[in-house]
């Protein structure tokens, strides 16, 4: 059973990259195209744009405190503003630390793939 669900996971990330990956394409090859810019090098800009967004929402989740602030009936509420503050639960700071390594990857994959195509830096 655990297998299925490591491959059911496995199977959502590649469709979340994917989209991400073809979305950022997408956007970025139509805004090219509508400045007069080269395709391949708008591409390249896009996917970096994408991997340091990617690379700012790792270092906002990762850096994030053990205190959690609840509300007047028990819910997570944002810090600022709530009226009592917790410490987060083991579950809370490991689902944090793993959506910052994801994030992490997600964004240093996309970075590299806007290098090997960026038509003004070939590595090769």
């Amino acid at each position: 059973m655990p297998g299925g669900v490591l491959v059911q996971g496995a199977r959502r990330l590649a469709l979340i990259y994917g989209a991400v990956l073809l979305g950022t394409v997408a956007v970025s090859a139509l805004l090219g195209l509508l400045a007069g810019a080269g395709l391949e090098r708008s591409i390249a800009v896009g996917l970096y744009v994408s991997g340091a967004l990617l690379l700012v929402g790792c270092f906002v989740t990762g850096a994030r405190g053990p205190l959690r602030g609840q509300g007047n009936a028990g819910e997570t509420v944002p810090l600022f503003g709530a009226r009592r503050v917790r410490r987060a639960t083991t579950d809370e700071r490991t689902e944090a630390s793993r959506t910052s390594i994801l994030l992490f990857i997600m964004g240093l994959t996309l970075i590299v793939l806007g290098s090997l195509i960026d038509p003004t830096h070939k590595a090769f």
